[in-house]
């Protein structure tokens, strides 16, 4: 699996931090295998992801095809508070010709997450989440909220990820504020959005079929 991983460990110096598979993106179309690699002191995170075969044409050959070989396909960009920040895409996007976001999920969607969350999340939160689009997951210790644009060029290549992630600070003896907290958050924490990689890739398939790829 992923034939340049033990390469770019070596000349990185980075280390494996996480590793999924084709079996837990859920959709026919986009199989993959991801390796997520970490610098040491884990504050950068740079997932490899490669096509799986015996399914029909993934959205990573497909990226592969558009990119004419092997590239970044997306940056993940950390907010404090991806509320505002998405506020302020979704108006620039219709007013100043800005990012485009991807297709909001359903209804459903977020009866399943507050299924999935319960109590993790205050019911604000569940309201401005399915207001503004925005995914959310989970992992033992934090909470990550996510959303993403659609491919910033003419082709179905590099896209961008609004990430917020909530919980895992590191405690010290005395008093501790919140500024310095944000400093001390466990990277990775809320996980990589595994329970939303089936919505995210095919959000990007009809993404595709619009381009007629």
């Amino acid at each position: 699996m992923l034939k340049y991983q033990t390469k770019i460990a070596k000349f990185t110096g980075f280390h494996e931090f996480a590793e999924f598979t084709s079996a837990d993106v859920g959709t026919i179309d986009s199989g993959l295998n991801s390796v997520v690699l970490a610098s040491d002191s884990e504050s950068v995170l740079f997932p490899l992801n490669e096509p799986t075969t015996g399914r029909r044409k993934s959205q990573i050959q497909t990226f592969l095809e558009q990119n004419e070989g092997p590239g970044l396909q997306h940056i993940a960009l950390k907010t404090n508070d991806i509320f505002e920040t998405v506020s302020k895409i979704r108006y620039a996007g219709e007013e100043l010709g800005g990012f485009e976001l991807m297709k909001r999920p359903g209804v459903e969607y977020y009866e399943d997450l507050f299924e999935r969350l319960g109590n993790r999340l205050n019911p604000e939160q569940y309201v401005k989440l399915a207001e503004l689009g925005i995914l959310a997951d989970e992992d033992e210790e934090g909470v990550l909220f996510q959303i993403f644009t659609k491919p910033v060029g003419d082709r179905p290549t590099l896209f961008i990820e609004i990430i917020e992630r909530i919980g895992c600070y590191v405690n010290l003896e005395g008093s501790q504020a919140e500024a310095d907290m944000e400093l001390l958050q466990r990277p990775g924490c809320g996980g990589f959005g595994k329970g939303n990689f089936k919505h995210l890739f095919k959000a990007i398939e009809e993404h595709e079929k619009t381009l007629k790829i």
